[in-house]
């Protein structure tokens, strides 16, 4: 037996609307399309290695301990360890023994153009202090 085609007619739209109807969301649509972002599964830094570090760099930076983390751990040998630190808007390499000591905080980071002039002038400073201060201004005075 068969069917009449305008039976058919009527049901092969509502077939194809249903499963569009199932996801439609009653959310507020965005306009901005998702782009979907792939960050690289570390493995968690070991807090023996890494406080030691994010304390001696928070002296160093004069910044508190929330503001820097620990990003990875390198094992160079010899118990020697490399802690990779970010440090507010620095990168920073601490070298840290298993026991926890930290031998060594180094800037991974290049140096801005201001950075560069700040430390010229202080050296120049420190090598010739007298240079560097200038005489006091005599103010005139005004007769009335």
């Amino acid at each position: 037996m068969r069917l009449p085609t305008n039976i058919l007619s009527r049901i092969a739209p509502l077939a194809v609307l249903i499963p569009l109807a199932a996801c439609s969301t009653t959310g507020v649509p965005t306009m901005m399309p998702t782009i979907p972002t792939f960050a690289p599964v570390r493995p968690p830094v070991n807090s023996a290695l890494a406080e030691p570090c994010i304390s001696a760099a928070a002296t160093k930076y004069f910044l508190s301990e929330s503001n820097i983390k620990a990003v990875d751990v390198e094992a160079v040998g010899g118990g020697v360890n490399q802690v990779r630190l970010k440090a507010d808007l620095r990168d920073a390499m601490c070298t840290v023994t298993d026991k926890g000591k930290v031998r060594s905080i180094v800037d991974t980071m290049p140096k801005s153009a201001d950075q560069v002039a700040a430390e010229e002038a202080a050296a120049q400073k420190a090598a010739n202090p007298a240079a560097a201060t200038p005489a006091p201004v005599k103010k005139s005075k005004k007769k009335s």
